[in-house]
């Protein structure tokens, strides 16, 4: 669940102020945990009124020592997590490393071609930023949040010198650009990206701890002190082993600049990409290259992509440390109203889908009833949403952001919609890919195999068109070629999707029901594992069987602009392209 997003602020690089961390000026965030007489020995004590104590202070220990309660709260809230785990409480050590400061001087360097703004503490408005060059400076480049749990961070050093920097930040109102992060249903916690403008910074001393509030936007531990130490820290927190519940990361583009690229959310996108395109090229002319633009070879690498992806999978699945399915939040609470009454999809993207013609809408509806044969909760896509992302055009986009992107690409939709016309390219293959979040079939640029699909005829009014009917112009080709109309608009593209893959999402997970034992993830893997060796021996290569494993692409229809709510099938068509 990776999204692009920005947040500008005025392009202004922030600084602020770090202050004394004391436990009033904390409070919005969480507690600060310390001694709050230090002075008062347990011997003296013991001979006040313990009604004089701050925390409902007792005497204990036979007179020996000062019992301060509840100096912390710790908030465990995963019985509201969409996977339904439970937390449980963990203690963790964490030994941190001495942080290296920079000096203003330096700053330029981390935000080339910013106005760089201070803004202490408290202050409505920044003012322009007045240093000497022995003022040091920390680059805050992450912020993470632990959306169901409480975190506290207790020192573990004798050394009264020892000192920790601490950074918070409130949450946004909750944005299209959130809407993938799972948080409780009811407060502390709230949906929202953090808010920088209101970031705040304080030095702690060794002699505090710290507790985090459920929720709160933070910096990972900055230790301060010489280089090559360290500090040492206690940390307890709940935790029920799903990545984006127990924790949320977002990263700044650059340090000391508030643009954030992409939001990181801890997912289960696995690790196997294409090649790397040079920046503002076409992404998919890279992999058309690494081919030398042949058909096996793109071919070969679309199958080790998907090989590799599900190898990946297969070794997570069958894990001793299983860590859970990733259920989406999202449509988790539209299947589920009761979750979070009159709750609502607000990610607007733009694309450009291919349809699948209806004997590959069979196939894949008999994949997706063999599929719950092991699965019996899985979430089916309805036949009529299905799709291939040909190009995402954007994502996570609020209704008027696409409106005034689909008036700007409107005259090159109808070239768009029917390049498929002219461009026929053809999938074959197809095998279940899956991953801890969804299951799809997936198919592969053809190379030159035995045509399937009838004989095809080029005519439009009476008249013969020109169209690339042999497999020298491959999906791959396909989707380079899209990318360029589009381009010829002047819009930027923002795709997640740019890997050599070529899917229709036939399910995703609602429910840890079906995979909650070693044995039932076996049975998953062991269905999907049978079913693919069906494929290839029994469809691949069949023209005569009752299920065709090829697709024409731009058969029966051409290619869909669509906008909307898109994620599950759902939006509008803007102009649906002509079929053959």
């Amino acid at each position: 669940m990776s999204n692009h997003l920005t947040m500008p602020l005025d392009g202004r690089a922030l600084i602020f102020d770090a202050l004394p961390l004391d436990r009033e000026s904390f409070a919005p965030f969480g507690d600060v945990i310390q001694n709050p007489q230090p002075q008062l020995h347990p011997s003296v004590a013991s001979h006040r009124d313990s009604s004089e104590l701050p925390f409902q202070g007792l005497v204990a220990n036979q007179g020996s020592a000062i019992k301060y309660q509840h100096v912390s709260r710790m908030i465990n809230l995963y019985d509201q997590a969409p996977s339904g785990r439970p937390g449980i409480a963990v203690m963790n050590m964490f030994v941190c490393a001495a942080r290296q400061l920079v000096r203003s001087s330096e700053l330029g360097q981390l935000s080339p071609g910013r106005d760089r703004e201070q803004r202490p503490a408290g202050a409505d408005e920044p003012r322009p930023i007045s240093r000497n060059d022995q003022d040091l400076f920390f680059p805050v480049s992450v912020l993470e949040r632990h959306p169901y749990t409480t975190q506290t961070f207790t020192p573990l050093t004798a050394d009264p010198n020892k000192r920790f920097l601490v950074i918070v930040a409130p949450s946004l109102p909750p944005s299209p650009a959130d809407q993938l992060l799972p948080v409780p249903n009811r407060k502390p916690t709230s949906r929202g990206l953090p808010d920088l403008s209101r970031l705040r910074a304080f030095l702690a001393t060794s002699e505090q701890a710290v507790t985090y509030g459920a929720g709160t936007w933070h910096a990972p531990m900055v230790a301060l002190g010489p280089a090559d130490t360290a500090l040492d820290f206690l940390v307890i927190q709940f935790a029920n082993g799903e990545a984006i519940e127990d924790c949320q990361e977002v990263y700044l583009s650059s340090p000391m600049t508030p643009s954030l690229e992409p939001a990181k959310v801890k997912s289960d996108s696995g690790s196997v990409s294409g090649p790397k395109a040079q920046p503002d090229a076409n992404p998919y002319e890279a992999l058309i290259k690494l081919g030398n633009d042949e058909p096996a070879r793109i071919q070969a690498i679309y199958a080790t992509h998907r090989t590799k992806r599900n190898a990946q999978q297969r070794e997570k699945f069958l894990a001793s440390d299983y860590s859970g399915l990733a259920i989406d939040p999202v449509l988790l609470r539209l299947e589920n109203p009761e979750i979070e009454p009159g709750f609502k999809d607000t990610r607007n993207c733009l694309v450009f889908w291919a349809r699948p013609p209806d004997h590959v809408i069979k196939l894949a509806c008999h994949l997706q009833h063999l599929l719950k044969t092991a699965a019996p909760d899985l979430w089916l896509m309805p036949p009529h949403r299905m799709h291939m992302t040909t190009l995402e055009v954007t994502h996570s986009r609020t209704p008027d952001e696409i409106s005034d992107l689909v008036s700007r690409i409107r005259p090159a939709i109808p070239a768009l919609t029917n390049v498929t016309y002219t461009h026929r390219s053809r999938l074959v293959k197809p095998i279940i890919s899956y991953d801890l979040s969804a299951v799809a079939v997936s198919f592969l640029p053809a190379a030159w195999e035995r045509v399937l699909s009838p004989t095809l005829r080029v005519r439009r009014h009476g008249e013969h068109v020109s169209a690339s009917l042999g497999d020298g112009c491959t999906y791959h080709h396909l989707r380079r070629d899209v990318y360029d109309l589009l381009q010829t608009t002047g819009v930027e593209v923002d795709s997640r999707y740019v890997l050599p893959s070529a899917h229709i999402t036939l399910g995703r997970y609602l429910t840890q029901r079906d995979h909650d034992t070693p044995e039932k993830r076996a049975v998953w893997i062991r269905t999907i594992e049978e079913i693919n060796k069906w494929l290839e021996t029994e469809v691949w290569h069949n023209d005569h069987g009752e299920f065709v494993g090829e697709w024409m692409v731009g058969q029966e229809r051409g290619l869909e602009a669509r906008s909307g709510t898109l994620w599950y099938g759902g939006g509008r068509t803007l102009m649906g392209g002509e079929g053959f």
